[in-house]
């Protein structure tokens, strides 16, 4: 089914293939996850927030109608869970970043084969550093890097309804406050991702 585009998964999924749906979680249940916590910052939040998405597109997948623009109604959907999320939870104070440094990242688990602990070691540095350079960045600027990494520029535009050009114009300065950001703290990290 990994040849099957979105549109054909729905399609196949309304006629009640269980696993079109299952599909489309594989595909982007990563993509989901990484956009939630670039807003939430919380790996354990973002879980749940990422499940809550998946089990409210199940539940209104059936009726949906656009099949074209899938990806932004997953998108917009994962944002304004995490809104409801922070207004039922604004109570409690969310950890800024994971405090577990024995917790692997999730370019450690995603990859495709087990490193060696070295090679675990510095993945795990590195990534540590992407993402206390990212935690200096604004919430609407990590959102909008978390956003380009699954989205092209017009999907978020349609997205957030706002021009291209001025997407194009924030995300090239988030960009540069990060490379400018790693350059000062971890110099070596930025010219590898950079």
């Amino acid at each position: 089914m990994k040849q099957l585009n979105d549109s054909e998964l729905i399609i196949l999924f309304k006629k009640g293939n269980k696993g079109a749906f299952e599909e489309l979680v594989m595909r982007y249940q990563s993509h989901v996850y990484t956009y939630i916590l670039s807003i939430t910052k919380n790996e354990e939040a973002s879980q749940d927030i990422a499940q809550d998405v998946f089990i409210r597109i199940f539940k209104k997948l059936g009726k949906y109608n656009d099949e074209n623009k899938f990806k932004n109604w997953l998108f917009t959907l994962s944002r304004n869970i995490t809104m409801d999320y922070y207004r039922k939870n604004a109570h409690k104070t969310l950890p800024l970043e994971n405090k577990d440094e024995d917790e692997f990242s999730l370019i450690e688990v995603l990859s495709d084969k087990d490193p060696l602990p070295i090679e675990a070691a510095a993945i795990k540095s590195k990534s540590q550093s992407v993402r206390k350079a990212l935690d200096k960045l604004t919430s609407e600027e990590r959102e909008l890097i978390a956003l380009k990494d699954s989205l092209t520029f017009k999907e978020i535009a349609e997205m957030q309804n706002k021009p291209i050009g001025t997407l194009l114009s924030k995300f090239n300065r988030a960009l540069g406050k990060l490379k400018k950001i790693l350059l000062e703290t971890e110099p070596e990290v930025c010219h590898e991702y950079m």
